[in-house]
């Protein structure tokens, strides 16, 4: 039970980091709508994913459980950044490319994505682990 757990976990995880957010992210138009979409998507996502952590944390090694809870919660604490950020800046769009305030959005926005990267390369070296 323990396997299907993380696979589902870490392939939810591949197909948010690589498709649906270089999709949704890298588009030349509307920042903010793409943005909305994503972000429902990102909010949709952690709400199963914590879900089939805590199941994971029941049933498999208490520790590895612990870990994958606190990346993925280290990834909300980011997008709840990036939520009231944008809030306060009341679009993307309306500012240039190179305003530090997109830049800070854009910096967070990578580093969100990248700890998601992270997140799926550890449940995927666990998964191999536990698959042996």
């Amino acid at each position: 039970m323990e396997v299907v757990l993380l696979s589902l976990y870490a392939g939810s995880l591949f197909l948010l980091v690589s498709t649906v957010a270089p999709v949704l992210l890298r588009t030349e138009f509307d920042k903010d709508l793409a943005g909305r979409f994503y972000g429902r998507i990102l909010w949709r996502f952690y709400k199963i994913a914590f879900f089939l952590l805590l199941l994971y944390l029941i049933w498999g090694e208490k520790w590895i459980g612990i870990l994958l809870l606190t990346g993925l919660s280290l990834n909300v604490a980011i997008s709840m950044w990036l939520r009231q950020y944008k809030r306060t800046l009341g679009g993307i769009e309306i500012y240039d490319y190179n305003a530090p305030e997109r830049v800070r959005f854009r910096r967070v926005s990578y580093l969100s994505t990248a700890v998601l990267l992270t997140n799926f390369f550890i449940s995927t070296i666990i998964l191999l682990k536990e698959v042996e």
